[in-house]
């Protein structure tokens, strides 16, 4: 169980649910309540289904590529860092054009199957086995389908100003879990 709970909380961390949820509901409050429900599910099952397509991929494009596990952390880690500064020094309110359909994109992919669910999941893959890595996948996307299926109730107990604040720690940790990402990259890099 103690696995588990080493690969669930990185990758809970890097999905970010309840800070996303400001940026959901900006999205999505004016859909009706069954098109809100509908772009959950998509959400949730385009970025597992992109989670487990990478893991399947991953070493087989990596090695056409020449990559290695050490340059994805050190680009994820980057990417993350640049994104989760964005978010902390560039506040923005959230935006409020409606999207037809916004479940598979930009929720699904880039907003929860992003580069840091996905280099997590490597990380934790290479750490704990794949029977570990699934159950934990599994089980932060049902974490995330409940918070985004709750997002009204939640966003009316937070409000805009609740919801920002625990976006805005949530963004901290992320910068600090890419400065990680790039730290333990570079250091396979130095060691060898």
């Amino acid at each position: 169980m103690e696995q588990f709970w080493h690969a669930f909380i990185p990758l809970f961390v890097a999905f970010d649910a309840v800070g996303l949820l400001p940026l959901f509901w900006g999205l999505a409050h004016r859909l009706r309540p069954s098109e809100r429900r509908r772009a959950v599910t998509e959400a949730a099952a385009t970025a597992l289904l992109v989670g487990l397509g990478f893991l399947l991929v991953s070493r087989f494009v990596f090695a056409l590529m020449g990559l290695e596990l050490a340059d994805v952390m050190v680009a994820g880690g980057a990417i993350l860092i640049v994104l989760s500064l964005r978010d902390l020094l560039l506040p923005g309110p959230p935006p409020q054009e409606t999207l037809q359909s916004p479940g598979v994109v930009p929720l699904g992919v880039p907003l929860l199957a992003g580069p840091a669910v996905l280099t997590t999941l490597l990380l934790v893959r290479d750490r704990h086995g794949w029977v570990v890595t699934l159950a934990a996948l599994l089980a932060n996307m049902a974490v995330v389908w409940i918070v985004l299926r709750g997002a009204e109730g939640l966003m009316r107990r937070l409000g805009q100003d609740g919801a920002q604040v625990i976006s805005k720690i949530a963004s901290l940790i992320l910068t600090a879990y890419g400065v990680m990402l790039i730290r333990h990259g570079l250091a396979v890099f130095v060691t060898r």
